[in-house]
């Protein structure tokens, strides 16, 4: 599209009518640029899967054919697998090649998820050293599992903000991030667009990331492309309730009665880099979220030792309560402390701040205190 811009004097003899023109300019100009912008639809017509994109000759599985033949190509997520994580790993696998591999033991919603859609465990890896990395759900050095080589990290996928300590990567590699809900509502988008069809069991842990992810849709990261993914992938998993299991996730991420205060601060635990200052952040969710708060100087206690033992400058730990749609924020010393307060606001009661409205690390959690971390570095 070529656009001519004049320029016109309105001070003559006519300037209403030069007023007018200039308006009806705007106008077509504003409506010819909003026509040049494609419709975002969740919708992909047969003719675009797998095929070249039309407008610049680029083929939409160019991701499959840079991948190919790679040797031991492996995709795993963040050190500390959630079942985000490990179903992204699932799918990344089966749409582009490799194998999945897990950096660390499941969690207890992972394990159901397991069982609920009948898909296989993969392999522990204590060592991804020598081996061709695909990256899902986190872009952060601070989160990578042990012996990767940043020269062998061939592609990420990922939902989430690039933050300060970004991994180093020497080479030109695909680099995908979207503002979405969960890094499995990609890659399933990535599946609909190469016209591949999901097993059942793989739409079925995709379904349940999406769940996880968005807390049944009701996090403030939910997007309407995690909402009809997960329309789809229900269907073809044949679930007909999705609260039902989304509850019954819940159920089984909440039954922490049998671990320790040490476990449950590092069950859903990231390191981040906030201001030149190393920063870990645990969360447990859950929908009986009294019983940790019953916890809650064995779970401080846990914090302070863990505080100690790995080297951060803060560490926090958040009992998101999904029923009431909250969060009990605890900390393990003094200056964290300080930083939860700076963070959130309100009061201290019974040695916790509790954040009415806040249940995601991602969107408001972790940008809370990277703001106060970061501030409290400028005084």
């Amino acid at each position: 599209m070529k656009i001519l811009i004049s320029s016109l004097s309105i001070s003559g003899e006519r300037p209403i009518a030069g007023l007018l023109y200039l308006l009806g300019t705007a106008v077509a100009l504003s409506l010819s640029l909003l026509l040049s912008f494609p419709v975002v639809s969740v919708e992909v017509g047969a003719t675009e899967r797998g095929q070249d994109n039309p407008s610049t000759g680029v083929p939409a599985d160019f991701l499959r054919k840079e991948l190919a033949g790679r040797e031991n190509l492996v995709w795993t997520g963040h050190t500390i697998p959630d079942t985000d994580s490990f179903a992204a790993s699932l799918l990344a696998a089966f749409i582009y090649g490799g194998k999945p591999g897990l950096p660390g033991a499941l969690n207890p919603e992972s394990r159901f998820a397991i069982d609920e859609c009948d898909v296989d465990e993969p392999e522990v890896i204590e060592d991804f050293s020598g081996m061709t990395m695909g990256l899902v759900d986190f872009n952060q050095s601070t989160q990578l599992p042990p012996g990767t080589d940043p020269d062998s990290i061939a592609a990420i996928i990922d939902h989430h903000a690039i933050g300060g300590s970004p991994i180093n990567i020497p080479n030109v590699i695909t680099i995908e991030i979207r503002p979405w809900g969960s890094t499995a509502t990609i890659l399933v988008d990535h599946a609909q667009k190469l016209g591949i069809e999901l097993p059942v069991p793989l739409a079925c842990m995709g379904l349940a990331a999406i769940l996880s992810d968005t807390v049944n849709l009701t996090s403030p990261t939910t997007t309407v492309y995690d909402k009809a993914y997960a329309q789809k992938l229900a269907k073809r998993a044949g679930i007909t309730d999705i609260n039902q299991l989304a509850e019954r996730m819940l159920l089984a991420k909440s039954d922490l009665g049998g671990l320790s205060a040490r476990d449950i601060v590092l069950l859903d635990y990231k390191n981040f880099e906030f201001g030149g200052k190393k920063v870990g952040i645990g969360v447990a969710e859950t929908l009986t979220a009294q019983q940790l708060i019953n916890r809650r100087y064995q779970l401080k206690s846990a914090i302070e030792a863990q505080k100690k033992e790995s080297g951060v400058d803060h560490l926090f730990f958040a009992i998101v309560d999904t029923r009431d749609n909250k969060s009990y924020l605890l900390w393990g010393d003094d200056e964290d402390k300080h930083i939860v307060v700076s963070a959130f606001g309100g009061d201290i009661k019974d040695d916790m701040l509790v954040a009415d409205g806040v249940i995601s690390r991602k969107r408001q959690i972790g940008p809370s205190i990277q703001r106060a971390v970061e501030k409290l570095g400028a005084d």
